[in-house]
């Protein structure tokens, strides 16, 4: 079958490899699509934790031999800790993800265990289906961050992270949802989804009687330094502010201001089987024409332009069919 392979940072090949052959626990899935997100491109700049040569994507849909169109719940853990028991496998020290430590999407088929296959409604097209697994993300940081309907909330970027994160803020019944994004294209697809406000800045955030804006709950979805300290300073006093994006590993903080204004900031990272199927209802509002689908031969310039700082794509896919 035709995978493309990671080979060396920011170098990538499309490849015949052979067939997965499936476990006894396993089923194998025909991808159709693997979603292109904020894990790739930044593996593909510097693969980390990933052994090269690597098939990434983990956001992955398609179809079993029975033809039942179906999402990949990616995650695994030993299955015995007390995190795996008690559904955040995430935190297992034994975690592991399809598409970073083994094989993934960006193959033409993928062995998954068969309890991680989720079916997908025939009323979601595959370009909504890529979606789940951003916004799976999405509802883990919603769901830790104790947000109510009466929180303002902002988000920092509208990449697929942020915009799960205006669908669950929007279904909660806020009524003040503000997202920082410079890209013209993701700022009208939060708008879409029930965002309220929508700047390129945040220095274009209005203050009422305020030097500067601040909001009960701030998630920074980028990772980016200035993401990380903009998500602080906008949070208010008592407030809290989620973390979900990896591009900067580290950042210089004030930890006095944090204690002296009583901010809590958290750590969020990736799902539960729970939030998974949550967000497999949420992504029926997204737009299908929100979504780029390319051929393998096409992701390496899409993902050098993600590094460049071009967002100005919403969502981009792997189409394998």
């Amino acid at each position: 079958m035709k995978a493309l392979v990671l080979d060396a940072p920011k170098k990538m090949v499309v490849r015949e490899i052979n067939d997965p052959i499936p476990l006894d626990y396993q089923t194998i899935v025909t991808v159709v699509a693997a979603g292109i997100g904020g894990s790739e491109y930044l593996g593909f700049h510097n693969p980390g934790i990933r052994p090269v040569p690597n098939v990434m994507g983990h956001g992955i849909v398609g179809v079993i031999v029975s033809g039942e169109r179906v999402a990949v719940f990616p995650l695994s853990g030993c299955g015995d800790c007390h995190y795996c028991s008690t559904q955040q496998a995430q935190l297992c020290d034994h975690w592991s993800l399809i598409g970073v430590q083994t094989q993934g999407g960006f193959a033409e088929k993928v062995a998954v265990p068969t309890s991680n296959l989720f079916s997908l409604p025939e009323s979601i097209s595959w370009e909504q289906a890529a979606f789940i697994e951003p916004f799976a993300n999405s509802v883990n940081a919603w769901e830790l961050s104790g947000a109510t309907p009466k929180s303002s909330i902002a988000i920092v970027g509208a990449g697929g992270l942020g915009l799960g994160l205006v669908a669950c803020a929007h279904v909660q019944g806020c009524s003040n949802i503000t997202v920082i994004e410079p890209s013209n294209n993701r700022r009208e697809a939060a708008r879409m989804l029930g965002a309220h406000n929508m700047v390129d800045d945040v220095k274009n955030i209005s203050a009422d009687n305020n030097d500067t804006a601040v909001f009960d709950v701030v998630f920074d979805t980028v990772g980016s330094v200035s993401a990380k300290r903009t998500a602080i300073d906008i949070t208010k006093k008592n407030g809290v502010c989620v973390f979900l994006g990896f591009e900067m590993p580290t950042v210089d903080i004030n930890i006095s201001e944090i204690i002296r204004h009583q901010k809590k900031l958290s750590g969020s990272f990736v799902y539960s089987p729970e939030q998974f199927q949550k967000a497999i209802a949420l992504v029926e509002n997204c737009r299908s024409e929100w979504v780029r689908n390319i051929t393998v031969d096409e992701v390496e310039s899409m993902l050098a332009d993600f590094l460049s700082g071009d967002f100005s794509v919403i969502k981009a896919v792997l189409r394998h069919s």
